[in-house]
């Protein structure tokens, strides 16, 4: 293996041990001493790829989202394919919100609010994650509700209230999840319905 691809891989693994630590023990645990000590990695070696922990949590954000992507397909695989499309999208969305790794990326957002050094690594990588995010939310409603007019205001309120959902959730557990889930559905539909296909 090549210098540089070794570098490269003991990256990938600070990187999976670093978002491993923040989904399971959460963000004020995911420091760059407890990750180094449960990855076996070295001091200069951790800090030649995130000289600060604001750099290694930034670094954190694209596996989240491959983590987030991969619970949407098992999401796809458990909701009943039997459901009209637009409530399926919303309930398969919904499930794979309520999943660590996305309630992981929340937490992340909410210690930005008052942690400058990680609101400015946030937010350059989320630049690059909502692409993707807004791909899989495409890839959920399909094509052809894709095209809809309304349908870019459908998936930006979306995201919002899956956002919600999920913080919610981390309080109430499914209390009231059921409730606003298939009020949100009817939203959406009545938005689509009225939107020129």
């Amino acid at each position: 293996m090549s210098r540089a691809a070794q570098r490269e891989a003991t990256r990938r693994r600070i990187r999976r041990v670093a978002v491993d630590m923040l989904v399971e023990r959460g963000l004020a645990a995911t420091t760059t001493v407890e990750v180094q000590r449960a990855g076996g990695f070295s001091r200069g070696a951790l800090l030649h790829h995130f000289p600060t922990r604001e750099a290694m949590l930034g670094a954190t954000i694209r596996t989240l989202m491959e983590r987030n992507e991969t619970a949407v397909r098992q999401a796809e695989a458990e909701v009943s394919p039997d459901l009209d499309r637009v409530e399926r999208a919303i309930r398969v969305l919904c499930a794979s919100v309520v999943r660590p790794a996305f309630v992981a990326e929340l937490e992340l957002w909410a210690a930005a609010r008052t942690d400058t050094a990680l609101r400015d690594v946030l937010r350059r990588e989320e630049k690059r994650a909502r692409v993707d995010l807004y791909r899989v939310v495409g890839d959920v409603f399909g094509d052809d509700l894709a095209a809809a007019e309304r349908y870019p205001l459908v998936a930006s309120l979306t995201v919002q209230f899956l956002r919600g959902l999920a913080i919610s959730d981390v309080l109430r557990g499914e209390r009231g999840a059921e409730r606003l889930v298939t009020a949100w559905v009817e939203v959406v539909r009545a938005m689509l319905e009225g939107s020129d296909r």
